[in-house]
């Protein structure tokens, strides 16, 4: 509900456009435009006077207005004509006002007053909000990350939730009814309109326009809303479903031509797993919470908004944030795989404000010492910089760590921490370290008595964190070296104010995700027709090698978009020593191969690698991951 460049212009109640403020008649219909509808400086009810039109929706015009006594700003909507010429509409409207006004939960724009002006309008005052509606967001931002959409609606849920305890179904949830606004502590939804849905209600074909195209509503409703059946809080529990929904893939769950094929769907088709639509990265718990809102049974959704949000909640809080921003965490577009634990960043900054804030209050009292050193996790044992005198760090422990004073003049600090597999065979461990503000941190992975690490994380950049994704490795003891990158000539930075953090967990094999190490045709992972494998390209020259593990007449492959990394995508047809190169799509993209034909089992490989080369792209990405596949091409 911000203002935008209507301010100066005065919308049709009947079409909707946008003409001048001196009009008398709408220039696109030749509505009247004096009848009813108010200038800037008008005064509602003597006491709200209207600045600017804010916008127009399918219930009604929103203007921004002020309280003539004590200046408050205010949003207040003026209801269309149509809904206003049945008594038994004005009647519900202010029963269902009176109701909604009671709702005063974080969440929901709250509503002050309503009443009739003098002209006869219905007009309904609310809290202005500073934002964009979530349509808008979408047009502008396209498809978002599932932990920014849990994120937001969450708190969508929890509005809606307190609405259903006061024994109201909002009937009409969408994004259009949903504002962002951006706040000191991030972005907050406000969920609009609860307790007038039901003035719009009735026949499903009274919500399209008389062209055939749809107001909007049709593409959330639920299917016991589409038949006309009693309503209560699962039909918001279905919309909230289908607004996820698009926000994650960009588009809605079903489309049609018109609007009946759009209902029709609702009705009898299952709509697809949004990984398999939206073209970013989309994690498995987004498809399971998605598609259960979705059902077409009320009886198999969630079955209280509630539980919508605490699904949300736990979701965002097994990844390490209630912050979407700090939430480095999804999958590719076709499939899903294990959530991914995210960026070092988003797991360590939240904790580090804790202990800040739990120290605050200890110097207030006595003990300070001994509860400093309760409240604290472990600590490096310095001097660690060389490999006898490692730190002990134990599988899925967090260590407080500094890169401190300088070895020597020339030669900056080193912090060496052992790590040792206990188990009987190889399996891949996650390796990070959170960021350092004014160093460039490297993270390396070496087996004790070698000075060469196996493998190096180096692709953040400055004040950034680094992790090793999906490190292969054997039973028995390695060490984690984390160091400053040195820059020319520069002396080593000292920084003995600013912990940093470093973990490392052994990870789940469950055939979902690549085998480290594959960077070879020889070291080649076989990949089923069809079948889909999630990959990292973990850090600087990481190659990934699959081949198709089955005979096939016609066949292509398909790599999906990494976020930030322009991914290069190279088929190898080793029966008959040909290759291709697909490198067509840039940084973010996902790249398709040419068809390829009569391929014999093992012997039509890819290599999926990024083109560092490309200055808008990174060398590595090691918090999202890709997807891979074979699948039959088409036949021409």
């Amino acid at each position: 509900m911000a203002s935008t460049a209507l301010d100066s212009q005065m919308p049709c109640h009947a079409c909707g456009k946008n003409n001048p403020p001196e009009s008398k008649f709408c220039g696109k219909c030749g509505t009247p435009l004096t009848s009813g509808a108010p200038k800037p400086g008008d005064i509602i009810a003597d006491r709200y006077r209207v600045v600017a039109p804010i916008g127009r929706g399918a219930m009604g015009t929103v203007y921004r207005a002020e309280h003539v006594q004590i200046s408050k700003v205010m949003a207040i909507k003026l209801l269309h004509r149509e809904l206003e010429q049945n008594p038994e509409n004005v009647a519900r409207f202010h029963r269902e006002a009176e109701s909604a006004s009671r709702l005063n939960h974080p969440n929901t724009v709250h509503v002050f007053d309503f009443g009739r002006t003098k002209s006869g309008s219905l007009y309904l005052v609310m809290e202005y909000v500073d934002g964009d509606d979530l349509a808008k967001v979408l047009d502008n931002d396209g498809p978002m990350p599932f932990g920014r959409v849990a994120y937001l609606c969450a708190q969508v849920a929890g509005s809606v939730e307190d609405a259903h305890a006061a024994g109201i179904v909002h009937r009409d949830l969408k994004p259009e009814n949903i504002v962002i606004t951006e706040g000191r502590d991030g972005e907050t939804a406000k969920v609009l309109d609860f307790g007038l849905a039901k003035l719009f209600e009735g026949n499903v074909e009274a919500q399209v326009t008389s062209s055939g195209t749809i107001v909007g509503t049709p593409y959330y409703m639920s299917p016991e809303q589409i038949q006309g059946q009693d309503l209560d809080g699962r039909s918001d529990v279905y919309a909230i479903g289908a607004i996820m929904y698009e926000c994650v893939v960009g588009k809605p769950p079903f489309e049609a031509p018109n609007p009946v094929g759009v209902l029709s769907k609702h009705l009898s088709e299952e709509p697809l797993r949004p990984s398999a639509r939206s073209p970013l990265s989309v994690p498995a718990e987004a498809d399971e919470i998605i598609l259960r809102c979705l059902e077409k049974d009320p009886d198999r959704r969630y079955q209280t908004a509630e539980e919508v949000r605490q699904a949300l909640i736990e979701y965002l809080a097994t990844v390490g944030s209630g912050d979407w921003r700090l939430s480095g965490v999804g999958q590719a577009p076709f499939g899903s795989g294990e959530r991914r634990v995210d960026g070092p960043d988003s797991l360590f900054k939240p904790k580090r404000r804790l202990w800040q804030l739990i120290l605050l209050f200890l110097l207030a009292g006595a003990g300070i010492a001994a509860w400093q050193l309760a409240a604290r996790g472990p600590s490096e044992v310095e001097p660690n910089h060389a490999p006898k005198n490692a730190t002990r760090l134990p599988e899925n422990t967090e260590m407080e760590a500094y890169l401190g004073q300088r070895i020597s003049e020339d030669s900056g600090d080193v912090d060496l921490f052992e790590m040792e597999h206990l188990g009987t065979r190889r399996r891949s461990a996650d390796i990070e370290v959170s960021s350092i503000p004014n160093m460039d941190v490297v993270l390396e992975l070496l087996r004790p008595g070698q000075e060469e690490p196996l493998v190096v994380a180096d692709s953040r950049g400055l004040g950034r964190g680094e992790r090793l994704p999906n490190v292969p490795i054997e039973p028995g003891r390695y060490l984690i070296r984390v160091r400053e990158r040195s820059v020319g000539s520069e002396l080593p930075t000292e920084n003995v104010s600013d912990a940093y953090y470093v973990r490392w967990r052994l990870l789940v094999d469950d055939g979902t995700f690549e085998n480290e190490f594959n960077d070879s045709l020889e070291l080649a992972e076989p990949l089923g027709l069809g079948s889909e494998r999630r990959g990292w390209i973990g850090w600087r020259g990481d190659v990934d090698t699959y081949c198709l593990s089955e005979d096939t007449e016609r066949v292509l492959a398909q790599v999906s978009a990494l976020a930030e990394v322009d991914l290069v995508l190279r088929v190898v047809d080793q029966r008959t020593a040909r290759s291709g190169k697909v490198d067509a799509k840039g940084a973010g993209r996902g790249e398709t191969s040419e068809t390829w034909r009569n391929v014999e089992a093992g012997k039509l490989c890819v290599e999926v690698s990024a083109d560092a080369s490309d200055e808008r792209g990174r060398a590595a990405q090691p918090d999202d991951t890709y997807g891979v596949r074979f699948i039959t091409a088409p036949e021409r």
